[in-house]
């Protein structure tokens, strides 16, 4: 995860890193536009084998059927954070690349935002990123090709094997029974805290003499926030909880207090598509997504204030927990942390149901690959994204210390990956693979409904209103979006949509 810059900051980057990458496309393009020639005339291969090689001698295929030229130039738009993660340390996954098939890849910056804008305001992108959540958005206004048909043409598929396959790739990838992206950056949502305060014995002693209690990671939502409070001295500038708490992102943090809430899931609509959200379930999650204010950083509650503002007092010792992807395991685990060596992971805390604890934690950024529907190049830009992402390439992808998260099951048992993010926070974040809930409603309007959702967050975290108005006034949105969007339409939808969430019963007793 990029420290944030100023716009201003980002401009200049942009600019910089663009008239630098037009002058090496100009000096190289010859040089590859005549290997691509001989590449092109070697004896092509079944498309069979290893994901990476079959990329390759498909690009060879097309090329020889003209349908890829020597030196065709790939349109790459990637966040700033992505860069390193999609080109290679150096340069060096792009210049591996290059050399294979003869192009190119142009790539330059886009907004450190949601997708959606982006991709419908920018024509010249063959291959570009998109949050998770965004996709059900992106495929109803026309704007992603549908991926399905190009795979089966190029004979590509998305492994899901539990060995080395992609990891949980249908809530990643799928818009109905559509194909729309390709997985490269997991990001489910983790609790981080400080493990050497939990060790502690002098706190430990504290602990036991205040609550009667052992000082442990949490179970429940409750238990949670009272560590928040037992750790939390925000009047000496130590924090109890590092969550972000901003106008734009909230939906994240509020929805694993709300859908674990019932079991299998407290859904989001019932089967008419008429809120449940706003219900006791539903006031609970925002009481307690509001119950870690007052230990929380100064500024949370400013504009732009999402991880980029929570996550540095966590990794400089000045906050006791976070909630964010398993990057922050990576980032804290630097030889510059703080708090190298003070961290770890722990699951998500739940509700307290009759049949046990019931937990569930939502995918939130995740930066996937997706190709606009104007693209130019979507054969190069599918067969480069799923080279890419080839169960080796994407070890190396992930090690370039971008901010792409391990999203293949290899990367787990991989040592450098292991290296880079912890053995314990991989493992945890391995054992929440089955409680993995789907990011946002998964429905067209999702930008709509998740916007009504952080404003009216934002707005009771503002004392403007109560956690029940808040519920109340989402709910109102919620309906009228639905009604506009056409009800039946939204509620076939939703039912399909319902499937990618996790049936298992409460995890333990």
């Amino acid at each position: 995860m990029a420290e944030k810059k100023t716009r201003e900051e980002r401009a200049v980057a942009l600019d910089g890193q663009e008239q630098d990458h037009q002058m090496r496309i100009s000096r190289s393009i010859n040089r590859f536009a005549a290997a691509a020639l001989l590449v092109a005339a070697l004896p092509l291969t079944a498309l069979a084998g290893p994901q990476a090689d079959q990329a390759v001698a498909a690009v060879r295929l097309l090329m020889a059927q003209g349908e890829i030229k020597p030196g065709d130039v790939l349109r790459l738009r990637a966040k700033q954070g992505n860069t390193t993660s999609m080109l290679g340390r150096d340069f060096q996954l792009q210049r591996e690349w290059e050399h294979l098939t003869g192009t190119l890849i142009d790539a330059s910056l886009m907004p450190q935002l949601d997708s959606l804008a982006f991709i419908r305001d920018n024509r010249d992108v063959d291959l570009t990123l998109a949050r998770t959540h965004e996709f059900a958005d992106l495929d109803a206004q026309g704007l992603i090709e549908d991926l399905t048909p190009l795979l089966k043409r190029l004979g590509m598929q998305l492994d899901d094997n539990l060995k080395t396959g992609y990891i949980l790739p249908q809530p990643q990838t799928m818009v109905g029974s559509k194909i729309v992206a390709v997985p490269a950056d997991l990001d489910l949502a983790l609790l981080f805290m400080r493990r050497d305060l939990l060790e502690d014995p002098a706190q430990r002693e504290r602990f036991k003499k205040l609550t009667g209690e052992e000082l442990r990671p949490p179970r429940t939502w409750d238990d949670y926030q009272r560590l928040v409070e037992f750790f939390g001295r925000p009047q000496e500038g130590f924090y109890g909880a590092a969550e972000p708490r901003e106008r734009l992102t909230g939906w994240m943090y509020w929805l694993p207090r709300y859908l674990s809430a019932a079991a299998p899931n407290q859904y989001l609509f019932d089967d008419q598509m008429r809120p449940l959200i706003n219900s006791a379930a539903g006031v609970a999650a925002t009481a307690s997504y509001l119950a870690t204010l007052p230990q929380s950083p100064p500024d949370a509650l400013g504009a732009g204030n999402d991880y980029s503002y929570t996550l540095p007092f966590f990794l400089r010792g000045h906050a006791f927990s976070t909630i964010l992807t398993v990057a922050t395991a990576k980032i804290a685990n630097r030889s510059e942390s703080a708090v190298k060596g003070k961290v770890m992971a722990a699951p998500m805390p739940g509700h307290q149901l009759k049949g046990g604890l019931h937990r569930r934690t939502p995918f939130i950024y995740g930066n996937n690959f997706v190709i606009p529907r104007t693209s130019e190049k979507k054969a190069l830009a599918l067969l480069f994204a799923m080279w890419l992402t080839d169960p080796d390439n994407s070890v190396r992808s992930v090690t370039a210390n971008g901010i792409a998260d391990p999203y293949r099951y290899n990367h787990f048992d991989n040592d450098q990956v292991r290296a880079l993010y912890t053995p314990q926070a991989l493992e945890v974040m391995r054992s929440e693979l089955g409680i993995a809930a789907p990011a946002g409603t998964g429905l067209p309007g999702d930008s709509e409904y998740l916007a009504a959702l952080s404003e009216n967050l934002w707005l009771a975290a503002s004392g403007k209103q109560t956690a029940q108005q808040a519920m109340a006034k989402t709910a109102k949105a919620w309906n009228a979006i639905t009604d506009r969007l056409g009800r039946a339409r939204q509620v076939a939808l939703w039912r399909a949509a319902k499937t990618q969430f996790p049936s298992t019963a409460p995890t333990t007793p």
